[in-house]
């Protein structure tokens, strides 16, 4: 009979610990460190900030983007980004961009501690993010 509930456990702990991943994002703001196998560097406060509505928010460099995401397990897919309109230098306005459509790639996550890996479709990592708030 012990036996039963130790198993029963496991399995209740395992299907907890599935969705406990899609709720680790929300209240949470990081900061990316690389995008597309590159060292992310910006002069600029680029982050990200997800919403406990199932909202990010955030600045791309230049812009304020906002927009809705949604998990389940270690699935994301965020929905389309609304931008501020203002005029920055060109590389500036180029890397925000990227940003924007390596968001729009992203359908997977893996959060470790204050680390943050998004993944595209074929499992490949397209950015990674430090936790800025984690204080």
């Amino acid at each position: 009979m012990a036996h039963r509930i130790k198993t029963a456990s496991a399995v209740i702990f395992l299907a907890l610990t599935g969705a406990a991943q899609a709720e680790m994002l929300p209240g949470s703001e990081w900061a990316p460190t690389e995008m597309q196998a590159q060292p992310f560097e910006s002069a600029r406060d680029v982050f990200i900030r997800f919403e406990q509505d199932g909202r990010y928010f955030g600045n791309g460099g230049c812009n304020s983007i906002r927009g809705q995401f949604v998990t389940n397990g270690d699935a994301i897919l965020f929905g389309p980004a609304a931008a501020t309109m203002m005029a920055c230098p060109e590389e500036t306005m180029k890397q925000e961009f990227d940003l924007l459509q390596t968001l729009d790639s992203v359908r997977q996550f893996d959060r470790s501690g204050t680390d943050l890996m998004l993944l595209d479709t074929e499992g490949r990592v397209v950015m990674r993010l430090r936790q800025r708030d984690w204080d």
